[in-house]
């Protein structure tokens, strides 16, 4: 099954506008995706009717980086089409509000951008708007992103979302979340109301993953409302906290940091994720490490190094195993076998890349830890390069 992991970070999907990021700010977004880029096989971007997203990853990474991530399905953008609101009272003459009308209101009213909203072609085009592109351009892109677009049944999500959170309201469920029964739903006050619409965005970004099996990059345990639809739902942010916790086993700084503070250029993000040690990595991450802690992790990590698996029961992977082809650290190879271990760690080439990319099952996820670690010399002039 392919990890396809959401992702709405790029600018709020409930807002109308373009933000006002600081320089670092843009660096921490781009660092955000080119993790997610590494570990999991596809990003879905949600977008608002200005596409914020688009505009923005153009802007950072120009569009033949975009239009490749596009094209390859890397990256697809999902038009956040439901939305939700809630009264906040008649304006009086005097310019004061008049709070008093929202009693005997719902709390929350469902809705869905309009038809023309939703048109995936023009939100291309405002995605491209703020750049001087030639028409013949533009029209070579947006062919390519069309195919990646995707749009929910905005009123249905919110419709559903409404409900389920005025339901858990009045059955006492929010109270942890600050949200405690005490007058019925048409009586909350505005704050309340307020509250009671967070919460309903949580619900309904919560629904959306599950009907799409999108994995969550955002910690939703706390959601008490949400427990039984979260079993169904895989936690990305785990899956990234493993990798850095077996990045910093081996010494090397997480894949944020190897973009942030190790000058990494985004573009490598193209080399590494097509190399098949990173494709095994990310079915390995993904299948062992969103339902594990960092030592579990860990652990299965050593396990597959030291050769406790099927694979190495082979006549192929003992061969392999014996001439020590998985690119052991040397402080892994010294904690797991001594000084052999160790010097085991430097056994690269004795098979070529060709035998190596044929032994499918004697894949390791320790190959793409040192597939980063020689990108990372090579972008730190440590191996020669400029």
């Amino acid at each position: 099954m392919k990890s396809r992991v959401f992702n709405n970070k790029i600018g709020s999907p409930y807002s109308f506008g373009y933000p006002r990021l600081t320089q670092e700010e843009n660096k921490l977004l781009l660092a955000s995706i080119f993790e997610q880029l590494l570990i999991f096989d596809s990003i879905t971007i949600t977008t608002s009717r200005v596409n914020f997203p688009l505009a923005f990853l153009i802007s950072q990474i120009g569009i033949n980086n975009v239009e490749r991530l596009v094209e390859s399905g890397y990256i697809k953008f999902m038009i956040w089409s439901p939305v939700l609101v809630h009264g906040t009272g008649r304006q009086r003459e005097d310019g004061t509000i008049d709070e008093s009308v929202i009693y005997g209101q719902p709390p929350i009213a469902a809705g869905s951008l309009s038809k023309e909203d939703l048109d995936p072609e023009k939100n291309i085009d405002v995605g491209l708007s703020p750049f001087n592109l030639h028409k013949d351009r533009k029209k070579i892109f947006k062919k390519k992103a069309l195919k990646n677009y995707l749009i929910p049944n905005g009123m249905d999500f919110s419709s559903d979302s409404a409900k389920i959170v005025i339901d858990a309201y009045k059955a006492n469920n929010l109270a942890e979340l600050g949200l405690p029964f005490e007058k019925e739903p048409d009586q909350l006050d505005l704050k309340d109301r307020e509250l009671m619409l967070q919460l309903s965005h949580k619900v309904l970004e919560t629904a959306v993953l599950s009907e799409y099996n999108f994995k969550s990059y955002e910690n939703y345990e706390h959601m008490k409302i949400c427990q039984k639809n979260l079993e169904n739902i895989g936690k990305a942010y785990n899956v990234a906290n493993n990798t850095s916790e077996i990045l910093k086993l081996e010494n090397l700084p997480n894949l944020k940091a190897l973009y942030l503070q190790e000058n990494m250029d985004f573009d490598s993000v193209f080399k590494l994720r097509h190399l098949s040690n990173a494709k095994y990595y990310r079915k390995w991450i993904n299948n062992i490490g969103e339902s594990s802690n960092a030592q579990e992790v860990t652990k299965e990590y050593l396990n597959e190094i030291k050769g406790n698996n099927k694979f190495f029961e082979s006549s192929e992977g003992k061969f392999v195993r014996n001439l020590g082809m998985f690119g052991i650290g040397t402080a892994l190879g010294a904690a797991i076998a001594g000084p052999a271990g160790a010097a085991a760690g430097f056994g690269l080439g004795l098979l070529d890349t060709y035998v190596l990319d044929n032994l499918l099952k004697g894949k390791n996820p320790s190959m793409f830890i040192e597939d980063l670690r020689t990108e990372k010399e090579k972008t730190n002039g440590n191996n020669g390069y400029k």
